[in-house]
């Protein structure tokens, strides 16, 4: 008789979208016992950011059908909502764009019911804590806690996502603490201290802009709000869906130039179906291409042209664009090319925003003001990455957007070798694919390569070509 196979013990940092979804393939996966800790702060696996909000006006920005967390089952989620009772409206086919605590309340859903599917096989653990240190053990890992407690594994998945808005410029004194500053939108109430008639400055306009600007109206909020960034960029609103397109054909792009040259002229090749078409058959073609273009090249991607590519590619719902036109239509949201280069306080409580674009500056006084510049870029700024860099665990990519991994998602150390047993996924590994930051595109590669995370450590291959 064959004694029981001992459960293989998988550690996830961070709960979220991410770190749910690697745990409902690793059940669904997996063939013999498993044991999976899940540390997440938060109280509910699968939110993370993008779906802890409670607003019911922040929606997804594709439809449903488009957000299958399994391939081959796209009406899963429709489903799952048009049950729950969770559609806006109840005739809406196939979901669409529904709101984003509902969607998460659905993943958090679908990890439940896929554990309990597999019975006594597996065990699943949601410890609130965060991980503050990953170091090897001989075999497996050992990953430290905020609690204080150790947990051996064999296998580490690195899934934490987004950070909270970087600081765009210095603070004056008491800024940090005053009531009109939001620096984290997504915290609860975040906007509870705006009043109906403030003048209200954004910074960044971008996804979590129209968020904000939407919520706002919601609340009935009717001063001006003046949202701002570099280059003025709005989201764009979605057209056809198709990915099906042959837009590499056989030029393969080895500068940023050839790159942007080829978007263009797929655009130009369609102009019936118009642009949208041509980037999302882009984006399954987009790791093959970012893998062989040089490093150097990659970089210039990320510093001329990324903004671009990202209010193109990230698009928004029609409510949500339809709520910007509408504010932007009655004159109550401007939008402007402008800097902020300092916040202070005004004697009259008050933020007063040092302003500039190219060479002419101005001072303006708002009664408050929002972050929505995106999140911090600067991975080391998150204490366990900077332990894992300094300890040559881990390095950046390329690019410097996050950590570096091969095309398997396996963290590369400092000599560039897959570290056995330690693992990334979501946008902490866009660097590494050119693309990393959507629901679909993270469910997908997850699915692809959790066959290898869970294959026993002789059978691990021991080379994969690095992405970066």
């Amino acid at each position: 008789m064959q004694p029981p196979r001992e459960a293989l013990r998988l550690a996830i940092v961070g709960g979220g979208f991410t770190g749910a979804v690697l745990a409902i393939h690793a059940v669904l996966s997996s063939r013999g016992p498993l044991d999976i800790v899940v540390l997440e702060p938060r109280a509910e696996l699968g939110r993370g950011i993008a779906y802890g909000t409670t607003d019911p006006s922040h929606r997804i920005n594709v439809p449903g059908d488009r957000m299958a967390v399994v391939a081959g089952e796209p009406a899963a989620p429709t489903a799952w909502l048009r049950a729950s009772g969770l559609l806006p409206d109840p005739d809406d086919a196939a979901g669409v764009y529904v709101p984003r605590t509902a969607y998460g309340a659905y993943v958090a859903d679908l990890l439940t019911r896929t554990c309990a599917a597999a019975g006594g096989r597996v065990r699943l653990q949601h410890r609130r804590t965060a991980a503050t240190a990953v170091t090897p053990r001989d075999p497996g890992w050992i990953v430290e806690t905020g609690t204080g407690a150790r947990i051996v594994a064999d296998r580490v998945a690195l899934c934490f996502g987004h950070a909270v808005p970087a600081l765009p410029c210095p603070l004056g004194p008491g800024v940090a603490e005053c009531p009109r500053f939001v620096a984290d939108p997504w915290a609860a109430d975040a906007l509870a201290g705006v009043a109906r008639d403030a003048a209200v400055l954004i910074v960044g306009t971008g996804l979590t802009m129209a968020d904000v600007v939407t919520s706002l109206q919601a609340r009935g909020h009717r001063g001006p709000i003046t949202a701002l960034s570099r280059r003025g960029l709005l989201p764009n609103a979605h057209g056809i869906f198709l990915t099906d397109l042959d837009v590499l054909g056989a030029h393969r792009p080895r500068t940023a130039l050839d790159l942007l040259r080829l978007i263009r002229r797929q655009v130009a090749a369609h102009p019936a179906l118009g642009w949208q078409p041509v980037l999302d058959s882009f984006r399954k073609v987009l790791p093959e291409l970012w893998r062989d273009l040089p490093a150097a090249e990659k970089r210039r991607v990320v510093h001329r042209l990324l903004p671009f590519w990202d209010v193109h590619r990230f698009r928004i719902a029609p409510q949500s664009a339809a709520s910007l036109a509408q504010a932007r239509g009655e004159g109550r949201l401007t939008v402007a090319r402008s800097a902020v280069t300092g916040l202070t306080l005004c004697e009259d409580g008050r933020l007063l925003a040092e302003l500039r674009r190219g060479e002419a500056q101005e001072r303006r006084p708002f009664d408050a003001v929002v972050l929505c510049t995106g999140p911090e870029r600067d991975v080391a700024r998150n204490p366990l990455v900077a332990a894992l860099l300094a300890g040559g665990t881990a390095r950046r990519d390329a690019v410097g957007l996050g950590l570096a991994v091969d095309r398997g998602s396996r963290v590369l150390g400092a000599a560039g070798e897959p570290q056995p047993g330690l693992w990334a996924f979501g946008p902490m590994t866009r660097g590494s694919f050119g693309e990393m930051t959507g629901a679909a595109d993270i469910a997908q590669h997850i699915e692809a390569v959790v066959d290898a995370l869970l294959a026993p450590a002789g059978r691990q291959p021991n080379r994969v070509r690095a992405t970066t």
